[in-house]
């Protein structure tokens, strides 16, 4: 079997794993996606992030043994990840390296540590579908506040972590739509190489509040 590298950045893995689902009955979204298009993905289904990895084109031939119509690429279980992590301890690196070696077997290497892995056994969405073009006009909208500080905790793993650029992104609020969300660059722009995507809370109709009526009574 042909061995296979894929070099990523570290800063896409951290951020992707904010997106990690956890639910069990959604394994296939328990993992950050390798597509063989050229990208790394993760979604929960509330969230999702998405950045460029030109190594990801290594796997355009690879899919689960399953199914055959699945999108090419590998699910990495968000476990492996972790424990990568930690045991890389002090020496972590500047990419997560994937490799697939000759005997077929799948290894996480990160800093000092080297994991093996078996990669997720489930066909992962066309998250492409999801990734809405910037509103001309911003519409405000109600989010989760737990996904919010998600986003920023994306925002600091794009920036090495430090926690200054918890509010380094833009949300292209749309109203009842899915929000782009866009990070901001050191140099003053934004990462054209990575984004997110954060879903709305939903209207329940609960009604108005008369701020008159609770003043005065």
């Amino acid at each position: 079997m042909t061995a296979i590298t894929i070099s990523i950045e570290a800063g896409f893995m951290d951020a992707a794993m904010c997106a990690v689902s956890k639910e069990e009955t959604r394994y296939y979204l328990k993992g950050v996606f390798i597509d063989g298009r050229g990208f790394i993905a993760a979604t929960n289904g509330h969230m999702a992030f998405a950045a460029r990895c030109n190594d990801a084109f290594k796997l355009n031939d690879v899919r689960p043994a399953h199914c055959a119509d699945a999108l090419a690429g590998i699910i990495v279980p968000a476990d492996a990840i972790l424990q990568a992590g930690k045991a890389a301890g002090r020496s972590k690196g500047l990419c997560y390296v994937v490799e697939r070696d000759d005997n077929g077997l799948w290894w996480i290497l990160y800093g000092n540590a080297r994991i093996h892995f078996e990669p997720v056994d489930g066909s992962f969405p066309d998250w492409t579908r999801i990734i809405p073009q910037a509103p001309s006009t911003l519409v405000a909208a109600h989010y989760q506040p737990q996904y919010i500080g998600k986003i920023g905790d994306m925002a600091k793993a794009l920036h090495d972590g430090k926690k200054d650029y918890a509010s380094a992104f833009k949300l292209h609020q749309n109203g009842p739509n899915p929000a782009l969300v866009t990070f901001a660059s050191d140099g003053g722009g934004i990462f054209t190489n990575c984004c997110a995507v954060l879903m709305p809370m939903r209207e329940k109709g609960d009604g108005t509040f008369d701020v008159d009526a609770f003043i005065k009574n």
